[in-house]
């Protein structure tokens, strides 16, 4: 393979500019920079001290693994084609450098003939790798049927039903959120109020380096916010915490059942008039665990203590709606959900969950008890004369620490009813939702009262035979399943599918790395004729592909990011904000496009970039194009064209691009004080939130009734009542498989983000500033054990060992510790994988996570989200000296 050549005339220049741009080195993007610009040649990269998200600060991946990054001998530099027709990690592809105009019309051609033929065989795999981009993003269509049609502008522009995202299934996040808040990607707390924090398994900006969230935190210690970490390791929130109490692995759920546990049978002390009127704590069940439906209206019915019978709940007559008790209605016998929901905690004692967390019966009443008096149930706070109820106490779920067990969808529903146990949900010093911001639709309630669903909490449509190639129409609330893909495309007939996979294009995806079971997307990608994928560096799933198209580092990028309230949490200083960042590019090296420039020539060789249902038609409703800024169906836009579309509709057309290039970015508030609360739009009993988790069921059972309609049983569980009993309204204590693995393997295995590399974009792997940094880290690049499991073990620092579960293994260095469970093994961020020989060889140095760990359904899945197991039980042996 050639090394390439740099365009003509693109790296020349003299002179000394700072650019304004963006970072695109972790998921979030939300840092604005400066770029110095010197004859030409990056020199330094920094916080822009004007951008409102950052305001100058930038974590290490920003400003020291940029430069290396974007002058890196290992990027791709040209269009390449495998000769060698074997494919295998070890295998050399013999790449051949083609042109542009040779593999683009080559890939045009093949997703021509299968859109004629059936869409279905093409599969696009997005990963974060193009997180700033715009075309592979994931987009939500409301069906009139109530479902969602997910996939990404390419793919449905395309015709196919199958887009994936390869980065998942390990961070399934969103469901309870979009159950409860309404809100995505998940809920963030305020960090302007709060005075008492439940942090677990999750990070609330420090953890992983986030610069923004880092601050806020810090300004939230300094003012004397009570931080609990609960976590196996002592992180670098736990060490500003006021206490840091080690768990084991997977009984997250037992913690939190426990908690409610306290709450209604020890302190008896909730917030009755949160959950009575804001809550659907009061809405009646029937004996089949269903909502109670008036026989008329259809609507749900609660019972009115004060006239003594029963209403629908939008009766204005309603005065007194009971939370206990068992009442006739209409000859069938019913109690209210916060009845059922209190008479299924009683088991969970604190000396029942202590003997499975390890967490004392002591601690675990004194946290409940601190977290509910912290909560100043009854207590209001006024802003800007508006009064709201005042809840500053917030237990943290959402994490993908805690949430990815089999259970994990349990603990994070289960979190979500100790914040609503004391009213501090979407009020000042509570819990509030995702990136929407404060809005007058995101607790508008639904047809039953209920803030409305979004998303994933809706649910797909059952479809027979299926359509998707991820298994979507059998975990119908899943967040991301490529290997469900690959396990699909191996055997199309495990689960009823009718064709054949000939076409899988990867964008910025590296599932091999970045999920469980590598050997199954080899052994996928061998069997697909045709496998593309857009990449910066040739790694483990791009040297799987017979077509490589080289992707620009995104200093080279053109593009904007459209920023609202961040991942973690909020304080005055962005609530309500909305800011659109751009960059202006540096030259480009090589021979390189966007993926955005890739995706949009595929189109409109592939005949679907216009006309209805084209890219142009969908990027109209993903940006909810006004009428005079719509993009017309018929004509072919430049990447530069369309976001001047999306700058104008945004911030009217007294802004456009070019003003966005000269000042890096463009922002305003679109709601302040009073109204950048939620509660503000639909305050007192105007909405509910789900404390009682009955559309949960109801999905269920209507998977239930699908699959008997067809004649068929779900195709991942011989028993489907391991399946199913995950479908239940209340959360209820299930421990995770690996708790029951052989007594040799004695310890757990966890991982976690941190500020070397957050996220798997800017091949932070190969980048050898950082390689020289984390190098000097004491723990980075480890294995972590407990300094007394190490003793016990024979294990003294820097011994080479072999950590291994019953799915695979992994090597790396010892580091003991008094910060780790005693039972738990640490690997830090993603290290090691089976690296090519075509990229740094650094990359391959660590220890691997991901090889422990298995995607099988029915053992490692959470039947609600899909998510994987992230905790398995290893054993760790001393590795060979030979």
């Amino acid at each position: 393979m050639k090394k390439g050549k740099r365009r003509k005339g693109e790296t020349a220049g003299a002179g000394d500019r700072w650019l304004k741009s963006w970072c695109a080195m972790c998921l979030p993007n939300e840092c604005g920079i400066l770029v110095h610009l010197k004859d030409g040649v990056v020199v330094e990269v920094k916080g822009n001290p004007e951008c409102p998200t950052n305001k100058g600060r930038l974590c290490v991946r920003g400003a020291l693994s940029s430069i290396p990054g974007f002058y890196s001998p290992f990027r791709l530099k040209s269009p390449l084609k495998r000769t060698n027709p074997r494919k295998g990690l070890d295998e050399d592809p013999g790449w051949r450098e083609i042109s542009w105009e040779e593999a683009l019309e080559e890939i045009g051609a093949r997703l021509r003939s299968i859109r004629a033929e059936d869409p279905r065989k093409f599969v696009f795999v997005e990963g974060w790798g193009t997180c700033d981009g715009i075309l592979g993003r994931e987009i939500w269509q409301r069906m009139p049927d109530g479902t969602n049609e997910y996939g990404s502008i390419f793919a449905l522009a395309a015709g196919s039903p199958n887009h994936v995202g390869s980065h998942g299934p390990l961070c399934a996040i969103h469901y309870s959120s979009n159950l409860v808040h309404g809100a995505y990607p998940e809920q963030i707390a305020d960090l302007q109020h709060c005075r008492y924090l439940i942090a677990v398994g999750r990070t609330i900006g420090p953890n992983s380096g986030s610069t923004a969230a880092t601050k806020r935190f810090l300004n939230a210690i300094d003012r004397g916010m009570k931080l609990v970490v609960i976590d196996p390791r002592c992180s670098v929130e736990a060490s500003k915490a006021s206490r840091w109490i080690p768990i084991r692995p997977g009984t997250e759920l037992a913690l939190a059942l426990a908690m409610v546990h306290v709450i209604l049978y020890e302190l008896k002390k909730f917030d009755e008039e949160f959950v009575r009127n804001r809550t659907n704590g009061p809405y009646l069940i029937a004996e089949d665990g269903l909502y109670f439906r008036d026989p008329e209206s259809g609507k749900p019915m609660i019972w009115d203590q004060r006239d003594g019978r029963a209403k629908v709940f939008s009766d204005q007559t309603l005065s007194e709606p009971a939370l206990d008790g068992e009442y006739g209605v209409f000859g069938q016998p019913v109690k209210p959900a916060f009845s059922i929901i209190r008479d299924s905690m009683k088991p969970y004692t604190p000396e029942w969950a202590e003997g499975i967390t390890t967490i004392s019966a002591e601690v675990i009443r004194t946290i409940t008890r601190e977290f509910v008096d912290h909560a100043m149930i009854g207590s209001t706070i006024e802003i800007e004369g508006y009064r709201f109820p005042f809840r500053p106490a917030q237990f943290s779920t959402s994490g993908r620490g805690a949430v990815n067990h089999k259970n994990g969808t349990f603990f994070d529903l289960t979190g979500k009813m100790i914040n609503m146990l004391v009213g501090a949900v979407e009020v000042p010093g509570g819990f509030t939702g995702g990136m929407r911001g404060a809005n007058p639709d995101s607790l508008r309630p639904d047809k039953d009262g209920v803030v409305t669903p979004i998303l994933e909490a809706i649910g797909h449509a059952f479809k027979f035979p299926p359509d998707r190639i991820d298994g979507l129409e059998f975990f119908p609330l899943k967040h991301s399943t490529p290997n469900l893909m690959a396990r699909n495309i191996l055997d199309p007939s495990k689960y009823h599918l009718n064709y054949e996979v000939e076409l899988v294009l990867m964008a910025g995806a590296n599932p091999v790395r970045s999920t469980a079971d590598p050997q199954e997307y080899v052994e996928a990608f061998r069997k697909v004729p045709l496998v593309v994928s857009i990449a910066a560096q040739l790694d483990e799933s791009t040297v799987l592909s017979d077509i490589v198209l080289p992707n620009s580092h995104f200093l080279e990028k053109r593009g904007i990011r459209i920023f609202r309230p961040a991942l973690q949490s909020v304080d005055d200083e962005l609530r309500g904000i909305e800011v659109l960042l751009g960059r202006e590019p540096v030259p480009a090296l090589y021979d390189t496009k966007s993926s955005d420039e890739i995706l949009l020539e595929l189109a409109d060789r592939g005949e679907f970039l216009t006309g209805p249902g084209g890219v142009n038609d969908l990027l109209n409703q993903m940006y909810r194009f006004q009428e005079k800024h719509r993009l017309e169906l018929g004509r072919k836009y430049d990447m530069q064209e369309i976001t001047d579309h999306i700058v104008r509709n945004l911030f009217g057309d007294e802004h456009d691009y070019a003003e966005l290039m000269e000042k890096g970015f463009l922002h305003r508030y679109s709601v302040k004080g009073k109204e950048a609360y939620n509660y503000y739009y639909w305050p007192e009993n105007k909405t509910r939130h789900p404390i009682y988790f009955n559309l949960l069921k109801e999905t269920g059972e209507r998977l239930k009734r699908e699959l008997q309609e067809c004649g068929i049983r779900h195709p991942a569980f011989e028993d489907e009542s391991e399946f199913f009993k995950f479908y239940e309204a209340v959360p209820f204590w299930v421990a995770p498989d690996e708790s029951a693995a052989p007594e040799e393997y004695d310890l757990y295995a966890i991982n976690w983000k941190t500020n070397f590399r957050m996220h798997g974009t800017g091949s932070i792997l190969e980048n050898a500033w950082l390689k020289e940094l984390r190098d000097q880290d004491p723990y980075e690049t480890y294995v972590m054990i407990n300094a007394e499991t190490a003793a016990r073990k024979g294990l003294k620092d820097g011994d080479r060992v072999i950590v291994e579960s019953r799915y695979g293994k992994t090597e790396g260095r010892v580091k003991s510790s008094e910060l780790i469970h005693p039972e738990v093994v640490g690997i830090p961020g993603n290290y090691g994988g089976r690296s090519t020989s075509f990229l740094n060889p650094v990359s391959s140095e660590g220890a691997w996570f991901n090889a422990l760990l298995s995607s099988r359904e029915n053992r490692a899945l959470d039947p609600i989200t899909a998510g994987i197991e992230n905790a398995p039980r290893v054993k760790v042996v001393r590795a060979s000296r030979g």
